[in-house]
């Protein structure tokens, strides 16, 4: 396979792809061996003065076994990478049956908890509005035709204002506490992410739509899909709420860039979380006159509704909506961004994203647009991505990180993410093992087969390029 003129390699991160990948190499290596011996001279001569013929012949007698036994060699690497291929395969298809029964149980387990709850929605429904219309309205009515109780009830209040603020904030300690103990544990996480993918089911219980034909749907579209539509119609929902349109680049400036590409993941992070803007793309000059592009993209800045940044939680759910033909939220903006700054189809481009960054990045590599050679993907929703297996990815996440797990189980993806223990040197809490800067000591000194293999790919290409501009992009919520 090829694009642009130069051969493409498909990109297997696994464990058995990358053992394929030796075995494979080493068969190469022992092949090329096996044509020298084979092309050394004959070495059968007749005796002649100062010429040894009869170890002339024994050294092409040892010559031939050596061809021998690498010819062996050869035939044997090429059996253990099929068989590992076989195994691997066969392993791939056991896990993706125990991940099916696993899901559509999780999905019928959905669907009759969001019947539940609309059937007791149903009925606390008349009960609810009774109460609000008798109860409220009466305890009003009470303290106003009391002013004493009133007085006491304010007076109390502000006499133990300071317990009962020592009393909160012993009740968030605990809870921050407990909060980060839970999400440290792997099943919590696992779980999280078996009920955001059975959110389709839920909600059709909850609609009251028959289960047949919520599964025939879903058949029919696709898990990831059909949770695609789900989330932007919940970010369509938040934008009627909040107000705000698209998120798009604002403005640009221009940055130092490096004097060469940067090949250190640590350093690529580094550079994430200390830019002034939400975007920065740094353009290269290879020694062939191509251009390489590298564009380094934030995380989530704001929970709530907020004008001057582009990367809101509810471009967290547009991302989510995306399908590779189609980009949102702040993984349209990403893309807009590069083609303002001038990357073209056939320029090569090496993403840097992380959070709500990794799921733009993985969208924008996702969408076939651009000619994507590396994405780094730091704790962030990607799963879902459908990145093409030819582009060298790696993922990597905290045990204990929640974020990752807003995805779902992602059914596209090709690029497992690496999980991984952080060190726990940077602050407290269930969000703790999210932190940029825990990101940076993981990259810094992991040790690790499928992250080597990237880097010795993202190195690789980026082998006598010179930095030539950078630009710093702004991206807003118009």
């Amino acid at each position: 396979m090829s694009a642009g003129g130069q051969q493409l390699r498909a990109w297997d991160p696994s464990v058995t792809g990358m053992a394929c990948a030796q075995l494979r190499e080493a068969e190469g290596r022992a092949q090329d061996a096996l044509h020298a011996l084979r092309a050394a001279p004959d070495l059968v001569v007749q005796a002649a003065p100062g010429v040894d013929a009869a170890m002339l012949r024994m050294c092409g007698a040892a010559i031939g076994e050596r061809a021998v036994e690498a010819q062996r060699l050869v035939d044997e690497l090429g059996r253990l990478h099929d068989d590992t291929a076989l195994a691997g395969r066969c392993y791939e298809w056991a896990s993706d049956a125990v991940r099916h029964i696993i899901e559509e149980t999780a999905g019928s387990v959905a669907y009759a908890l969001g019947t539940a709850a609309r059937t007791a929605l149903l009925a606390a429904a008349p009960w609810a509005v009774a109460l609000g219309l008798v109860a409220v309205p009466l305890a009003a009515r009470l303290l106003l035709l009391h002013p004493a109780l009133l007085a006491r009830v304010t007076e109390d209040g502000a006499r133990i204002g300071t317990d009962v603020q020592r009393f909160l904030d012993d009740t968030s300690r605990f809870w921050e506490r407990a909060g980060e103990a839970l999400m440290a544990n792997q099943v919590f996480t696992a779980a999280l992410a078996l009920a955001v993918e059975s959110t389709d089911e839920a909600l059709a219980g909850l609609l009251g739509i028959p289960a047949p034909m919520a599964a025939q749907l879903e058949a029919r579209v696709g898990d990831d899909e059909v949770f695609g539509l789900i989330a932007l119609a919940a970010a369509g929902g938040a934008g009627l709420a909040t107000g705000g349109g698209r998120v798009e680049p604002a403005f640009r400036r221009p940055v130092p860039v490096p004097d060469a590409p940067v090949t250190d993941p640590a350093e690529a992070m580094r550079i994430i979380i200390e830019q002034e803007d939400q975007v920065t793309i740094h353009e290269h000059r290879m020694p062939d006159g191509s251009r390489r592009f590298q564009v380094f993209v934030r995380g989530t800045e704001s929970i709530g509704p907020d004008a001057t940044t582009g990367l809101d939680m509810r471009a967290n759910l547009e991302n989510a909506g995306d399908d590779g033909s189609r980009l949102h939220g702040s993984s349209a903006a990403v893309a807009q961004a590069m083609r303002d700054v001038g990357v073209e189809p056939g320029d090569a481009v090496d993403l840097f994203g992380f959070s709500q960054g990794a799921g733009a990045a993985a969208n924008v590599a996702a969408s076939g647009e651009f000619d994507v050679q590396t994405a780094l993907l730091v704790g962030g929703p990607v799963d879902a991505a459908g990145i093409p297996p030819h582009v060298a990815v790696f993922s990597v996440a905290h045990h204990g990180d929640v974020v990752p797990a807003l995805d779902g189980w992602g059914d596209q993806s090709v690029h497992a993410t690496t999980m991984v223990r952080s060190a726990e040197a940077h602050g407290s809490g269930p969000l703790a093992r999210h932190s940029g800067l825990e990101y940076v000591d993981t990259l810094d000194a992991l040790d690790d087969f499928a992250y080597d293999a990237y880097q010795e790919r993202l190195a690789g290409g980026a082998v006598g390029g010179i930095g030539v501009a950078g630009v710093s992009v702004h991206l807003r919520r118009r």
